[in-house]
């Protein structure tokens, strides 16, 4: 079973961070921009079984505003400010670029296709309320650009991240990040301090292997510590929770009648 994380820009002038894993080792990571090339990447390491976990809206059909699972999430981690961006088919500027890939991967966006055999799917992930979860954090962490944020802020978010990727190693499931070919470089681009284009499509990266280890964990974890908020038709996003989260999240999605599994 292979997992690709996609830390997906919205635009295709804009890098996008990508990273393979099998059997609980990343076996490699990419920085890249055009649909042609992701999509040439991911089929390096496609098989015949196969989950693509996208930070990207997946399935949006509101013009305006946010999506109902996005106003669940919103909900259930304001008080770690981990509320996702609001996905809208204005933002988009009518482009939903995850399911456009999805399709020409040929891989089911909806949620049922997990477990269906062989797997050959595709989900959307948020990286930020996983990070509070798998990181034990008791707000966002704070590693993307912000009005105001210092970069000395910034970066010291940055090296927890790389410690807590690695730590995924002594995870359930373990995911040992250090087995990628580029891990060293990335580790070794973090400490350097880089700021800039630099700077970013190292987030980019990074992410990717977040939004790779949330696919493995829902896999492992699906309806229990990882749940589905959402459905095929209006979206999802699938996250991570504690048990405080579950019901924090199972509450505002009866309250507005959103689908949770």
């Amino acid at each position: 079973m292979r997992v690709i994380g996609v830390d997906l820009a919205w635009g295709t002038r804009n890098d996008s961070g990508l990273c393979a894993v099998e059997d609980g080792h990343v076996l490699d990571s990419a920085c890249l921009r055009g649909d042609d090339e992701i999509e040439a990447w991911i089929r390096t390491w496609a098989a015949d079984e196969m989950l693509v976990a996208f930070d990207a809206p997946l399935i949006v059909r509101n013009r305006r505003g946010r999506r109902a699972c996005e106003n669940v999430l919103a909900s259930a981690f304001a008080a770690e400010r981990a509320g996702p961006f609001p996905g809208n088919l204005t933002l988009l500027r009518g482009d939903v670029r995850a399911s456009r890939l999805a399709r020409r991967l040929k891989l089911s966006v909806m949620p049922a296709a997990l477990a269906r055999r062989p797997l050959r799917a595709a989900i959307e992930v948020y990286p930020h309320p996983a990070l509070v979860v798998l990181l034990e954090r008791a707000e966002r962490l704070p590693y993307k650009a912000k009005q105001g944020r210092a970069l000395d802020v910034r970066h010291a978010a940055m090296c927890e991240l790389v410690q807590g990727l690695e730590r995924f190693k002594r995870g359930d499931p373990p995911l040992d990040v250090t087995t990628s070919p580029r891990w060293a470089s990335l580790v070794a681009t973090c400490h350097a301090r880089p700021s800039g284009v630099v700077r970013k499509r190292l987030e980019d990266e990074l992410d990717a292997y977040v939004c790779a280890y949330i696919g493995c964990y829902h896999l492992a974890w699906s309806g229990r510590r990882s749940l589905t908020v959402g459905d095929g038709r209006h979206g999802y996003i699938v996250v991570p929770v504690t048990a405080r989260h579950d019901a924090l999240i199972r509450m505002r999605a009866r309250a507005i009648r959103v689908r949770v599994c």
